[in-house]
């Protein structure tokens, strides 16, 4: 049970702050209250060193050298010398003798001479006993030269009963404790509010994770401490990764399906005609092709390795026209191509054929019979344009069919997939598309992409 709970404390921030202020509090407390205490005794000790040199002080100054004896008044200043058993008491000392004590010190078992005699004008302070009570002196030495000429030297000594300093002692220590007991109460409450206020912006990361987990929000926007921001800022990124990604498998699976439309319509119209094998089988190949190449895409963040011989432009268009011929049979469309040898694309072919298939399908579509593709590399840049004699786009929509599932007309069927595929693949390769008018009378569609690629 006990290795459980410490387990989960050290599993814990709060449990681990708590477990450390546990454990530190009592110590600093403990090393405080020791040195508070200590000071205070001390100070005890200065102040009762000071009222027993004042005691020595009136007893010298009513102190008297008559003939060869010294001789103190009866009834002294401190009525406390005059009181029997009062805790003040004073003798006199002339070597081992008792020269003088004290009314007060009649009952009181005083010691002996404390040592050996001090310099004149020496001072030594002791702790005693006195009647089995604790008791603090103060020996004063001092020499007074006698009516005949003769130096004699004199003890003085003051005892002073330790009882009333215990008591104020004790009762130091008794509202010490309490003080110390309701300071660390103050400082647990104190801890616990820091704790909690110091902890709340991981209260409010987990509710913003909620969120973003039941699709409230799409990422973590509360304004955090700087030391977990950088914590922030690396999730913002993840899920933007993560949402990324997600959007692609998706476009994948749209892409997929737009890129199956032509061969599937190609052996449509194949099995209608003479149910050719080889169309058939060059168009379900082309399917496998594209299949395989989309699922790449999907996993694949940046654009395919380039080869280094490039792939030939011209020949991907006569390949392409070929079976969209054959898909748009009662629009004898008539294709010219003015494509060079020298325009070769850095890329995957499946990106090629794509990218120019989904051009040439809509120039087929949208157009009145007539298609020309124009290619040339200007320095570094291949300038692939397609061209038909459709109707062409509005400046209105040149922006808008490149979107994802947009389109400019609704009578011609279609997804509005196409355009966004090539605008993507062009993307990759870090490449331009733009939408002109065409010489023809439609719309020219002109690529532009980079012949090196690293």
């Amino acid at each position: 049970m006990i290795k459980r709970l410490f387990r989960h404390l050290f599993q814990s921030l709060s449990g681990r702050l708590i477990l450390a202020s546990v454990i530190l509090l009592p110590m600093i407390l403990a090393v405080t209250a020791t040195a508070l205490d200590r000071a205070f005794a001390q100070s005890q000790q200065v102040a009762e060193t000071e009222r027993l040199r004042t005691q020595i002080y009136l007893l010298l100054g009513a102190a008297e050298i008559i003939g060869e004896e010294i001789w103190l008044p009866d009834q002294l200043q401190e009525p406390r010398f005059n009181q029997p058993e009062s805790g003040l008491y004073a003798r006199v000392l002339e070597g081992s003798n008792t020269v003088w004590q004290s009314p007060s010190a009649m009952m009181a078992e005083l010691p002996n001479p404390l040592g050996p005699p001090l310099t004149a004008g020496q001072e030594q302070f002791s702790e005693i006993l006195i009647n089995s009570n604790l008791a603090h002196t103060l020996s004063f030495d001092v020499v007074w030269d006698t009516e005949l000429g003769f130096e004699k030297t004199y003890r003085f000594e003051v005892y002073h009963d330790q009882a009333p300093l215990l008591a104020e002692k004790k009762s130091y220590r008794r509202q010490l404790q309490q003080w110390l007991g309701l300071m660390a109460i103050a400082l647990v409450v104190v801890l616990w509010l820091i704790q909690k206020w110091g902890l709340q912006p991981l209260s409010a990361l987990a509710q913003d994770l909620k969120r973003v987990e039941t699709g409230e929000s799409l990422r973590l926007d509360t304004d955090y401490p700087s030391e977990i921001q950088p914590v922030i800022t690396n999730l913002n990124r993840v899920l933007e990764t993560e949402r990324a990604q997600r959007d692609r498998y998706r476009n994948t699976l749209s892409d997929l399906a737009h890129s199956l439309k032509t061969p599937l319509a190609v052996i449509r119209g194949s099995l209608s005609q003479d149910s050719s094998s080889n169309v058939i089988n060059e168009q379900v190949s082309r399917m496998d092709e594209i299949v395989r190449h989309q699922l790449q895409r999907a996993v694949t963040q940046t654009a395919p390795v380039m080869g280094n011989k490039g792939e030939s432009v011209a020949e991907a268009c006569e390949r392409l026209a070929n079976a969209l011929g054959k898909v748009y049979r009662e629009k004898n469309v008539s294709f010219d191509f003015n494509i060079g040898k020298q325009c070769l694309f850095h890329g995957d072919a499946s990106d090629l054929l794509e990218l120019l298939g989904n051009l040439l399908d809509n120039a087929c579509k949208y157009g009145d019979g007539k298609v020309k593709v124009s290619g040339e590399v200007d320095k570094k840049t291949l300038i692939i344009t397609i061209e038909d004699n459709g109707p062409g786009v509005t400046h209105k929509h040149r922006g808008t069919i490149l979107k994802r599932g947009a389109r400019a007309d609704t009578v011609e069927s279609g997804q509005g997939i196409g355009l966004a595929v090539v605008v993507d693949i062009v993307s990759s390769y870090n490449g331009s598309l733009d939408i002109n008018d065409s010489t023809l009378g439609g719309a020219a569609f002109v690529i532009e992409l980079p012949v090196a690629q690293a």
